[in-house]
């Protein structure tokens, strides 16, 4: 027989209120059960809740990119800020501090405001190449530069720069730009900015990035004047007035201050043999012109100590 059953069957030949005793204790104690079960499952879900809450509002440091860097480009430490957001918004690869990305090479394009992530940067020991630095459309120009015309060293890849001619000497000097707010890609042999760095680094030579036909314009002025550079502040990026290098050399005046137009003097040219031009009359030993007169001659006479000079034809 069922035992359930049986029970039942054994309670109802009890008397009604030892019965109803039974039935009491029965629902007290099921309600005990359920009221314990229901208090462990809501504790356990108020825990679940409070790790939630505190997860979610937990900061975590994150690197953001605070200008933009292109594709290709050594990350300055200046482009790079830290800052704590709720570890909720994390990304799940994002660096945890700036050093991690200082001097590395980015992989991919970096947004100013971006969060930079391990996976925007190259391996390292990977270089993508010093042409890769070079933006469509630009051209890299290296010139020779001395501790004064070069800011004693302290212009650095990533730099920006006025570069300006001087011509002449003395009271005939002339300087002006030529090029404003150039970048410069590389000092001597070194194309990467070192992080950190505080002290001058003199180069014998600086490549900078500029435009095809600005590449044409700065050739001419190195080949025809005195280069010097002009650091900018990394802020700084206010465009200045440029010339050719032409301009700088005085012009020669196309008239005199009479109004009378200058002309050039052919070099002298020796006239032809004679008798070699027949339609030439006087140089044709058969013309019939008439010969020129021959010279006289000077006769000088004396009377005591005075001197005259008497002129008389040949015979």
């Amino acid at each position: 027989m069922n035992p359930l059953r049986a029970l039942f069957m054994g309670i109802s030949r009890m008397p009604p209120a030892v019965m109803l005793a039974i039935i009491v204790g029965l629902a007290v104690g099921v309600t005990f059960l359920v009221t314990d079960r229901l208090k462990v499952q809501e504790d356990d879900y108020k825990n679940k809740t409070d790790a939630m809450t505190r997860q979610m509002s937990k900061k975590s440091t994150v690197v953001y990119a605070v200008k933009d860097i292109p594709e290709g480009q050594t990350i300055p430490s200046e482009a790079l800020e830290e800052r704590q957001i709720e570890a909720s918004k994390q990304p799940q690869d994002a660096l945890s501090t700036s050093t991690l990305a200082a001097g590395r090479v980015s992989k991919y394009g970096i947004s100013t405001g971006q969060i930079v992530s391990q996976h925007d940067l190259l391996p390292q020991q990977i270089s993508m190449g010093f042409e890769s630095r070079l933006k469509p459309g630009m051209r890299a120009v290296t010139f020779a530069v001395d501790n004064n015309s070069g800011v004693a060293g302290f212009v650095a890849p990533e730099s920006h720069v006025d570069i300006i001619s001087m011509v002449g000497s003395g009271q005939d000097t002339k300087a002006r730009p030529v090029l404003s707010d150039v970048e410069v890609i590389a000092v001597g042999q070194t194309y990467q900015k070192t992080p950190g760095t505080t002290q001058a680094v003199p180069a014998s030579s600086v490549t900078v990035a500029v435009p095809t036909d600005d590449a044409q314009k700065l050739i001419r002025a190195i080949l025809a004047s005195k280069i010097y550079l002009s650091l900018r502040s990394n802020l700084d990026h206010t465009p200045v007035a440029t010339v050719d290098v032409t301009s700088l050399f005085t012009k020669a005046p196309s008239a005199s201050s009479s109004g009378e137009v200058a002309s050039l003097v052919p070099y002298p040219t020796l006239p032809p043999m004679i008798g070699t031009d027949a339609s030439n009359p006087i140089l044709d030993r058969n013309s019939s012109a008439t010969p020129p007169p021959r010279p006289l001659f000077e006769v000088e006479a004396w009377a005591g100590s005075k001197k005259d000079v008497i002129s008389v034809p040949e015979k």
